[in-house]
């Protein structure tokens, strides 16, 4: 128990991050003071293409939606990226640092950012761009609060 206080105490002298544990992205931006700053984990589903990338969950689309950007990636996640379709819709858990009050990404355009340093456990849901009828059917099926995510 003195070890782990020890440890603690350590890193918040320090300014240290303490790794959170796995969170929901739906936590994370019905609560973003709670967690800005702080590295997260969680699984949701990435939409992106051509200057767009957004990281959401479809049980809390009215609290916006992340930026994800990636720095510093392990091998593993390097090779997890290179099997990404050109542009889709896939589920991915991703570890990083959650930031928010401020305005993110593209043109400014979100309210969360997402740095990760981590991805797995990647599903694809959707490759290249469809109509958004074809999206919302595949998204509403296996998205982040779908009827069955991947």
């Amino acid at each position: 128990m003195r070890l782990l206080t020890r440890i603690i105490v350590f890193f918040a002298l320090a300014g240290g991050v303490l790794p959170q544990s796995s969170v929901t992205f739906c936590d994370l931006v019905r609560d973003p003071k709670k967690y800005n700053g702080k590295e997260v984990i969680v699984r949701a589903t990435y939409r992106y293409g051509f200057e767009w990338s957004q990281l959401y969950c479809l049980d809390c689309l009215d609290k916006g939606k992340a930026w994800l950007s990636f720095s510093d990636l392990d091998e593993a996640s390097e090779s997890s990226i290179r099997r990404f379709p050109k542009s889709g819709i896939i589920n991915l858990t991703v570890r990083g640092v959650f930031a928010s009050g401020h305005t993110y990404g593209h043109l400014n355009g979100y309210r969360y950012q997402i740095v990760a340093d981590r991805i797995s456990d990647v599903k694809v849901i959707q490759k290249g761009m469809k109509s958004r009828e074809e999206e919302e059917k595949a998204e509403k099926h296996w998205a982040c609060g779908g009827i069955d995510p991947k």
